[in-house]
């Protein structure tokens, strides 16, 4: 494993390198600026060049006198700690005073009567300039690993949210439902906060939804098996007594048959809904309510004059496939469990359009209008059903509502009876879509 590839396969690792790489980088920017732009720099050039011109001219006084010129060598040798060397005309070296030279850092020519008789040079020491060099990168060194481990503490603290992130990405791509990002605190309402939360919220939808998916396989295994060993029982009766006496099929049996047949569309339609609704597969047209309200009567067998609305034509966009089943839905759960539908009202506001089932039965009690939307909820008004019954029937209904931007509810009214009711937007409700953040 190459280091390019360490490197890459961590967030936080390129984090790391990119401050480190930053770090020296901008040192480096810091240190040239300084020495050639600082004016401390440009007054040090200044005071070198003044101090050029004076050891020429205290060097040209006394060079002539031997003993005041290797006297004012000496003092300077002395003072500055540093080597000097007195050289003739022709370069030759006259004297040298202080430590041995290791390399000459300054020198100057000595004039007199406008002629070059000589010249100075003063030498620095190589150890001294080496401990100083040596301190300089000590200093550095010491202030670029601060930083950078600085840096790697920042970089570990910004990829560990994201590695818990995608470890629980991980865990429910291989079942583990439960699984769950947690956070520090002050990562809550950041960017990976919301990544967090998101994850964390789509977890509990699947599971929610494998969930409702598994009791609703239980119980379609359930109610399709009793209305088909209906239908194969009459099946049976069908053959021997269409058999070879002649006799044509009883009438009556031909309408047990329909009506097993008629259970098991409606649980298929019902399951079919569910399903578009699951995957949010929702099909958007323009409807006219009464047209939507009246199909649903005739598919329920009742009459037309249970319609009622005040205006004569209702516009609005929706699922008629969805809504034909809403409707149909309301209308079979006034006739079996409320002892028939007396009304079909149709209410409309600028902004809405509501369907209203009315019934004659005994109503909801407090604790089962809370209920009655829930799935595969059967309440005792429930008990004579035998079968074509999941408890999916008013919960579609809200599941409906809800996908068309309305509600669903149900309420007693007062003197007797019950009303169901669905509402739902005239126009299209444009669901969000997830935006980036501000930086």
């Amino acid at each position: 494993m190459g280091l390019g590839h360490y490197v890459r396969a961590r967030l936080h690792r390129r984090i790391f390198v990119w401050f480190g790489a930053s770090i020296v980088m901008t040192g480096a920017t810091v240190w040239v600026v300084l020495s050639l732009f600082s004016p401390e720099a440009s007054q040090a050039r200044e005071h070198w060049e003044d101090f050029h011109t004076f050891v020429g001219e205290r060097f040209a006084r006394v060079w002539e006198t031997p003993a005041e010129r290797d006297e004012l060598a000496s003092s300077i040798a002395d003072g500055l700690r540093m080597g000097v060397v007195l050289r003739d005309d022709h370069g030759e070296r006259l004297r040298e005073f202080g430590p041995a030279c290791d390399r000459v850092q300054f020198d100057t020519d000595v004039h007199l009567a406008g002629n070059v008789v000589g010249r100075v040079e003063l030498c620095s020491i190589r150890h001294d300039r080496v401990r100083s060099i040596a301190m300089l990168i000590v200093v550095l060194v010491v202030a670029c690993g601060t930083l950078w481990a600085a840096a790697g503490l920042i970089a570990r603290r910004l990829g560990r949210p994201l590695w818990q992130v995608a470890r629980v990405a991980s865990d429910i791509g291989s079942g583990q439902l439960g699984s769950r990002v947690r956070l520090h605190r002050h990562h809550r309402r950041d960017e990976i906060g919301m990544l967090a939360d998101a994850i964390n919220d789509m977890a509990v939808r699947i599971e929610k939804q494998l969930k409702d998916q598994r009791e609703l396989l239980a119980a379609v295994s359930h109610e399709l098996r009793t209305p088909l060993g209906h239908a194969r029982v009459l099946l049976e009766m069908l053959r021997d007594r269409g058999g070879g006496d002649g006799k044509a099929p009883s009438p009556k049996t031909i309408d047990e048959l329909e009506r097993e047949i008629m259970e098991i569309d409606d649980l298929v339609g019902e399951l079919l809904a569910s399903s578009r609704l699951s995957f949010d597969t929702l099909s958007y047209s323009k409807l006219e309510a009464l047209d939507i309200a009246g199909r649903a009567l005739e598919r329920a067998g009742l009459s037309l004059e249970l319609l009622s609305s005040d205006d004569e034509t209702i516009s609005f966009e929706g699922d008629a496939t969805l809504l034909g089943r809403a409707l149909a839905n309301l209308l079979e759960n006034a006739k079996r469990h409320g002892g028939g539908v007396t009304r079909l009202r149709i209410d409309v506001t600028e902004a809405d359009v509501s369907f209203i089932v009315e019934d004659r039965g005994a109503g909801f009690t407090d604790a089962e209008r809370e209920k009655v939307f829930d799935a595969f909820y059967r309440g005792e008004h429930r008990a004579g059903a035998t079968h074509g019954s999941l408890g999916l029937g008013l919960s579609l209904v809200r599941r409906i509502a809800l996908a068309h931007g309305g509600r669903a509810w149900a309420e007693n009214i007062p003197g007797g009876g019950a009303r169901v009711g669905l509402r739902v937007a005239r126009k299209k409700i444009e669901k969000p879509t997830a935006t980036r953040p501000a930086i």
